[in-house]
């Protein structure tokens, strides 16, 4: 069973897209979200209820900070118990060194996306992320945690036996 070695390193090339998109998301949602409440404001459509409605959904969503570093917990969990199904030799961790400096590479660019949209020139952003301290860290910290991920995962599959098996 030699088949499915790349697997891992497209797992984690899914994680970190999966990151960067999510957070960008939480940000670019709460631009959206603080426009239309300056929307409303102007017009003097507010009432009572819908001012406590807004304020309830201001306070919940910074929920979503919290709930990125979850999501990222629970796929790095994933990732840990797909990569001991992984039937593997450690003759393809030549594979995996070479996949992390690319992992490495792909954070960083990603990163420094985020970078350009968050304190970039025009800095749409940057109000929105600097309510989000963790999707920040997260993103910021992406070549990283990729490499860290990466090595964890290369330990958990290349500990074990072939397909399981002592060697």
């Amino acid at each position: 069973m030699v088949k499915g070695k790349k697997a891992q390193l497209t797992q984690i090339v899914v994680f970190l897209v999966a990151i960067f998109v999510i957070g960008t998301t939480i940000i670019l949602g709460k631009l959206v979200l603080d426009n239309f409440y300056t929307a409303l404001d102007e017009q003097d459509l507010n009432t009572a209820e819908m001012t406590e409605a807004q304020t309830n959904i201001e306070a919940q969503y910074a929920t979503f900070d919290y709930a990125l570093v979850l999501f990222a917990v629970v796929l790095i969990i994933g990732m840990i118990i797909t990569s001991f199904l992984i039937p593997s030799h450690p003759i393809f961790f030549v594979i995996n060194v070479i996949g992390i400096f690319i992992l490495v590479f792909i954070g960083m660019v990603l990163t420094n996306v985020y970078g350009e949209l968050v304190a970039g020139e025009n800095e749409i952003l940057s109000d929105q992320a600097d309510e989000f301290d963790l999707v920040n860290f997260l993103i910021s910290k992406l070549p990283y945690i990729g490499a860290v991920v990466v090595f964890i995962l290369s330990i958990v599959m290349f500990a074990k036996g072939y397909g399981g098996q002592p060697y």
